[in-house]
């Protein structure tokens, strides 16, 4: 049984109340970093999630197919569904899933949440999609080859990635590997300077 609290956030503009877990230090065990290394990164509201979903509103026009990997709580998957976009968050722990499926409820926001990770067939995720979001996925350098992987085999022709990081150490490979087959630009925000947002075009 997780440990959960309420907790009021802005983002987008937008007022959500969201339920997550007190401490993510304790949803660590030995027993689960023993398989696969998993360490609960699912249960933080990082700032770069924050940061993300602040830019929705003038990054996603019209109506979109938009897919967020790694979702963890799903900020930014839940404030482009409010705003009327066809969603699909994805992470590998089950308990995210849960409970942003709870959380979407809770906000009143329609969205698809399914466990999935990046090393995993994206068939399941009905692929392709316009836009692909993704904010603090790049903590471990295990997680950058998976990625670049991935991408090209979720985007639609035409089709956009957002990457919000502050700065882990994995983020300068994973954008060298990104500028050889991707467009790299970086997004202007007005959240911490520490939280940089790339956008990932096909050229």
């Amino acid at each position: 049984m997780l440990d959960l609290v309420d907790r009021d956030v802005q983002a987008a503009g937008r007022h959500l109340s969201l339920r997550m877990p007190r401490d993510l230090e304790a949803l660590f065990t030995e027993e689960a970093f023993a398989h696969d290394e998993f360490v609960p990164y699912w249960a933080e509201l990082w700032p770069s999630a924050l940061v993300l979903a602040d830019l929705l509103p003038t990054e996603l026009t019209g109506r979109l197919r938009v897919l967020e990997i790694g979702a963890g709580l799903g900020v930014p998957s839940l404030c482009a569904a409010l705003a009327g976009h066809d969603v699909t968050a994805a992470d590998w722990a089950p308990d995210s899933v849960d409970l942003l499926r709870d959380n979407a409820v809770r906000n009143g926001a329609t969205l698809r949440a399914q466990r999935w990770s990046w090393v995993d067939d994206p068939a399941p995720l009905a692929p392709p999609f316009d836009v692909v979001l993704a904010a603090d996925v790049l903590y471990e350098h295990r997680n950058v080859a998976p990625i670049l992987t991935a991408l090209p085999r979720l985007l639609a022709p035409g089709g956009h990635a957002l990457v919000a990081d502050p700065g882990r150490l994995p983020t300068p490979e994973f954008l060298e590997g990104a500028a050889r087959a991707w467009s790299v630009q970086s997004v202007p925000h007005d959240g911490p300077a520490t939280v940089g947002v790339h956008r990932l075009t096909r050229p």
